[in-house]
């Protein structure tokens, strides 16, 4: 069943007080009948989640289900999967599985046994391998390591037909590549940039030279794209992204002008408070040069946030922008808000100010992924919201009208 419980109320309370304040938050009820979004449906309330979840089938029945882990209560177990249905329900299944604490989440079949299994790269110096039997149970196996996570992703690096594991460190290992052996152990092979702080990270033939590479996100270097060679050599490539923090929280990759090379999106990038601030998109030339493609998305002065996913909402043909956003000034409660910014394939973006999603009222949204929840052939939205002192966070699920 679908998990509402006070948060409904809470909600209301605050439309009505923003709507008493002069700010509009578009929710189902206030928007237009247009509005591609309407009112959202809420999971795991009473914690604070972290990047990044995953929307994977673990249960082999064509639906797709929800994996995440929490951060708050560190007394609990913090890995959660509901199974959806394909239609607007999602339903938690018994925890059967060791906590791995907060962790950095991937999957794939790592056994190479017809189940999905899960990697929990884990804020606590170790990460799991849960080798799932596609009914909701999982055997664990743990490698210790010298540095939490905050990122992973599972891919054939080396072409041996064995999913291989990339970890992106908190603050010392950088990134750590393990290569797997499809029996659910891993050897370190590799590491990069010791010693970054690491924010984001994902995989992609940035070069179309059919070799896996790196688009990772930092704290303390800005973006770097590591470019793999066919001798299964590393070579970083800075990307010379402006933020004047160094910081960049949140990354997406696609094709965004069409022209057959891959492009980045970012969210969390900062000019300074008196600037307007917003994600930046950097357009590829494919062999690592990059040109700003960001005309309107800088919207309004406001804090850094989290999230970005690229997809085509409004069905044009082009990539579209969903972002997380803050408003100055606000408490940090309410502050936070998702923001549709839509694309014409040429690096012109456009605020959709009757998207039906919410400026404000938000937790702070964490991570934002765009997929077909309920196979109506229409992009639907999850995000993960963190938390503040007094404020639990939440899953948010935002279905297409």
């Amino acid at each position: 069943m679908i998990e509402r419980g006070w948060f409904s109320l809470r909600w209301w309370a605050v439309w009505v007080l923003m709507s008493v304040c002069g700010a509009q938050i578009a929710t189902g009820s206030s928007t237009p009948e247009h509005a591609p979004y309407g009112e959202a449906i809420f999971l795991g309330q009473g914690r604070e989640w972290r990047p990044y979840p995953l929307l994977v089938d673990i249960n082999r029945d064509g639906h797709q289900d929800i994996v995440a882990t929490h951060r708050y209560p560190v007394d609990q177990n913090a890995l959660h999967i509901w199974v959806g249905n394909g239609t607007r329900s999602f339903r938690a299944i018994p925890q059967t599985w060791p906590s791995p604490g907060y962790s950095g989440l991937a999957a794939g079949d790592i056994n190479r046994d017809g189940h999905l299994d899960l990697l929990a790269a884990s804020h606590f110096s170790r990460f799991h391998t849960l080798l799932g039997d596609s009914t909701g149970r999982f055997t664990d196996h743990v490698v210790k390591t010298r540095d939490g996570y905050t990122a992973s992703e599972l891919v054939d690096i080396d072409g041996d037909g064995h999913l291989d594991a990339i970890l992106l460190g908190w603050q010392k290992t950088g990134i750590e590549i393990y290569r797997g052996n499809g029996a659910g152990q891993w050897v370190l092979t590799t590491q990069l940039m010791a010693g970054a702080i690491g924010r984001d990270l994902t995989t992609a033939d940035i070069n179309a030279d059919g070799k896996v590479d790196l688009v990772v996100a930092t704290a303390n270097r800005g973006v770097i794209v590591y470019l793999q060679n066919h001798m299964g050599d590393w070579l970083a490539q800075p990307t010379g992204f402006t933020s004047a923090t160094r910081e960049f929280r949140s990354l997406a990759v696609g094709d965004i002008n069409r022209d057959g090379h891959l492009d980045i999106a970012l969210n969390g990038g900062f000019q300074g408070l008196r600037e307007n601030n917003g994600p930046d998109v950097y357009v590829g030339g494919g062999q690592g040069t990059w040109t700003a493609a960001s005309n309107g998305l800088k919207v309004a002065p406001s804090p850094p946030a989290w999230g970005i996913a690229l997809g085509d909402v409004n069905q044009d043909g082009h990539l579209d922008i969903v972002a997380g956003g803050k408003t100055a000034g606000l408490s940090r409660h309410i502050a936070s808000g998702l923001f549709l910014f839509t694309g014409d394939g040429q690096g012109i973006w456009s605020l959709q100010t009757q998207s039906g999603l919410p400026a404000t009222g938000l937790l702070p949204p964490y991570s934002i992924r765009l997929t077909d929840l309920n196979q109506d052939g229409r992009l639907d939205m999850i995000v993960v919201h963190g938390a503040t002192k007094d404020n639990e966070g939440y899953l948010s699920i935002w279905f297409h009208k």
